[in-house]
């Protein structure tokens, strides 16, 4: 009897625990979760706010103390420096808008400041646009590892800054005819912000387009030509191949891509899609098919 008694509060207690150990994991989810939605909602953020949403996804940054403040001074504003896990530095400047940003900030002005800075040293470094904040990653060359390695380490900081951060949407236009199947992927984001002073809204906004065609019929055994535009209000993206390979037809063409500060597509927006190929002419409508995408 003591034996099962014995037992039967072992058990009491450990599930228990496993029941706290579980709270604990979800409600930790739903902590992060949040407080990355937090940034991504501000208006205005903080040092603070970039080094918290970068460590949630594995990118640790500590106080770097020694570079001087003072060397990349840009008017009166100096930046927070910080130094992640692989010798990296990130230099964080905080203004009050994006507005005064934009006043103080000129990349070409900010990229010689940084080449007086590091005049003994060669690095690669790569400027960040976050709302009233101005970031530069500094990476050393050559690199300590292989390109590829650095190369996916930037893509995935370049991925939360606008996700996380700069509150990034992504939206898809598809549409297909009887031989091509086509795609445009509009990533974006905008901001707003109030000067009370002057009682007016300013707005910044950025977007990228990424068309795509995927080849159905059948592929020719020899090079042929190839003309494409992507057509919708205020935009084009177009081009010309004279030759392309079968390999390439089967790879799926490469069309490059565009992008700006201009206008952003809306939901009930139509790309005119027309692709010619050795002469034979398709043309077709690529649209959003999925409308929750504008509610992300």
């Amino acid at each position: 009897m003591e034996k099962e008694i014995s037992s039967f509060i072992r058990f009491k207690y450990t599930s228990a625990f496993f029941v706290f150990l579980v709270t604990l994991v979800l409600t930790s989810s739903v902590f992060v979760s949040y407080k990355a939605r937090e940034a991504a909602g501000k208006e205005i953020l903080n040092a603070h706010d970039v080094i918290r949403t970068l460590r949630m996804h594995g990118i640790v940054l500590k106080p770097e103390s020694s570079l001087n403040p003072e060397d990349y001074k840009i008017e009166d504003t100096e930046p927070t420096i910080y130094m992640d896990s692989r010798g990296n530095q990130l230099l964080i400047y905080t203004l009050r808008s994006f507005v005064e940003r934009q006043q103080k900030f000129n990349e070409f002005e900010l990229l010689d400041k940084l080449s007086l800075a590091l005049q003994d040293k060669t690095y690669y470094s790569k400027l960040y646009k976050v709302k009233n904040l101005q970031l530069i990653y500094i990476i050393a060359y050559p690199f300590k590892e292989k390109h590829q390695v650095v190369n996916d380490y930037m893509m995935k900081i370049s991925k939360v800054i606008f996700k996380d951060l700069n509150d990034g949407k992504e939206i898809v236009f598809t549409g297909e005819s009887a031989s091509w199947e086509a795609k445009v992927t509009v990533k974006y984001y905008e901001h707003w912000w109030t000067d009370d002073s002057e009682n007016k809204v300013h707005h910044e906004s950025y977007h990228t387009k990424n068309p795509t065609i995927t080849y159905k019929g059948q592929i020719p055994e020899h090079p042929v030509s190839l003309e494409y535009s992507f057509s919708t209000r205020g935009n084009k993206l177009s081009g010309t191949r004279d030759e392309i390979t079968p390999e390439e037809l089967i790879k799926g063409p490469h069309l490059g891509s565009g992008g700006g500060n201009g206008y952003i597509p809306l939901e009930n927006d139509v790309y005119e899609v027309k692709v010619t190929l050795d002469g034979k002419t398709e043309e077709f409508d690529a649209t959003i098919r999925n409308t929750s995408q504008f509610s992300k």
